[in-house]
């Protein structure tokens, strides 16, 4: 994988923390909010947050029929970092809900639960007035492995233009706990749920296609001849293909001189001081 992260990688945790801090700064924020689920994402945000914002962050876990080792480790960050874990129990919340809706399909199940934990976020963002910092990483952004306005939604993703095993590589050197970087990567969403079975590719596998395909350009025939399966190539490229709608916010239909996310985009890089 040295060809996927050629970047130092205490120089890219660096260039991170910068990012987080002049993000958080740039509106007033007192801090940032991050949903801590236990797993490999949420913890190097996290840390990397703590770091970035001289501990200047909430942390809020949102368990719904989790598994006790996910609260460990959830747990374990938090006291790493000295700071205390909130927690609010999805269940209490979730199961009237599933009650009036009947949701038969887990995806549908999971995708409710995702988005109930993100309100409870920006909830805890306005009562703190903190800036919610998402976990995606670029893998599950390219093929679309996410809830839409779920766990895709927050105020920045720091971790959006890295790879998963890119996240692996760098682990080490932020700190991550040994145990969170070697469990299996899981949103834990229902009983059993695994990422790598759902995308039903290893991240190792998926992230070299993805790179080849979207970062270097090649063909899929290109990426064929490199030894990867012709099969897994075009689910790759299918997947990242019908993941384009969730990568973009709510289309504005262009009707003025100056719109939206169109042409008026200014104040994306105007600190609210400036305003």
């Amino acid at each position: 994988m040295e060809s996927l992260f050629k970047q130092d990688p205490a120089f890219t945790i660096e260039v991170l923390s910068r990012f987080i801090k002049t993000e958080v700064e740039k509106y007033n924020f007192q801090g940032g909010v991050i949903a801590l689920s236990g797993g490999l994402d949420s913890a190097f945000v996290s840390i990397l947050a703590h770091k970035a914002l001289e501990g200047k962050i909430k942390l809020l876990y949102m368990p719904f029929e989790n598994p006790e080792q996910a609260e460990a480790d959830a747990t374990s960050v938090a006291k790493l970092l000295n700071l205390p874990l909130e927690r609010f129990d999805l269940k209490p919340v979730a199961e009237p809900f599933f009650t009036i809706r009947s949701p038969l399909s887990p995806l549908r199940k999971g995708n409710i639960l995702a988005r109930l934990r993100m309100t409870a976020l920006f909830d805890m963002s306005a009562r703190d007035n903190t800036l919610v910092i998402g976990t995606s990483n670029k893998s599950e952004i390219l093929v679309g492995y996410s809830t839409w306005y779920g766990d895709s939604a927050a105020g920045i993703m720091p971790l959006g233009d890295l790879y998963k095993t890119q996240i692996r590589l760098l682990s080490p050197t932020l700190g991550v706990p040994d145990p969170i970087l070697k469990k299996a990567p899981s949103a834990e969403l229902w009983e059993g749920q695994s990422d790598e079975m759902e995308i039903g590719l290893s991240y190792e596998k998926l992230d070299q296609i993805l790179f080849y395909y979207i970062d270097q350009r090649y063909t899929e025939m290109e990426i064929v001849k490199m030894g990867f399966s012709e099969i897994d190539i075009q689910k790759v490229i299918r997947l990242t293909k019908k993941a384009l709608y969730k990568q973009r916010t709510a289309i504005i239909c262009k009707l003025s001189d100056r719109t939206v996310g169109i042409d008026y985009r200014y104040v994306k890089d105007t600190a609210i001081s400036e305003v």
